[in-house]
């Protein structure tokens, strides 16, 4: 018998002999259709149930220890894909925040390369470079962008810096704002507005 198999037998007189009555289950069946099966009845003397016992009850409940044990695994199964469902929807999220990490870091030394605070710029791709192996392309972005910062600030050079770090400390932090240096430069007024608005001033 299969682990939760169960037999329930009962056994009462009746006016020929006697009644036998068997109802097979598996306790570790939730499935409802477990509920549909019923019982195998058998009436006779003690020695006619005896004889016919195997064939009439023994395989019956077989098969249907059979059936119950095929709906107990697939209940199971379902458990385990739910289960890795799961831990793959947990997986992406955690991947979706390391991207999303990932990308202000870049962001943020961007910022300060824009700035001329290059050695700000570098304690911000350090940061990225840390879950950078977590990222598609992650390590290529930041060694681009060092070797554009190396050759500002005239690494492996005769002649020095290419420009004056103005590096304070102040921007090495994430704050949930980080924005491109690219995006937070304030656009231009068309000409046409500009061009309006000199006209009512000579009017005035």
């Amino acid at each position: 018998m299969e682990a939760g198999s169960t037999v329930v037998m009962t056994v009462a007189k009746s006016e020929n002999g006697m009644t036998v009555s068997v109802l097979p289950g598996n306790s570790l069946v939730k499935d409802a259709a477990k509920n549909k099966f019923i019982p195998i009845c058998m009436t006779g003397t003690p020695e006619e149930i005896d004889e016919s016992f195997l064939d009439t009850a023994l395989r019956p409940i077989a098969r249907a220890n059979g059936l119950l044990s095929n709906i107990k695994d697939f209940e199971q199964s379902t458990i385990a894909a739910k289960a890795a469902s799961e831990m793959e929807k947990k997986a992406k999220e955690e991947q979706k925040k390391v991207s999303s990490t990932f990308s202000d870091w870049l962001a943020l030394a961007e910022k300060n390369y824009g700035e001329d605070k290059f050695k700000d710029a570098i304690t911000c791709l350090n940061n990225a470079e840390k879950i950078a192996d977590k990222v598609n392309g992650g390590q290529t972005k930041i060694d681009a962008m060092r070797k554009k910062i190396q050759e500002v600030l005239g690494e492996g050079t005769m002649f020095g810096a290419a420009k004056e770090d103005k590096s304070d400390g102040k921007n090495v932090k994430l704050n949930g704002n980080t924005k491109s240096a690219a995006a937070e430069k304030p656009a231009e007024k068309p000409a046409e507005e500009t061009a309006d608005e000199s006209e009512t001033t000579e009017e005035e």
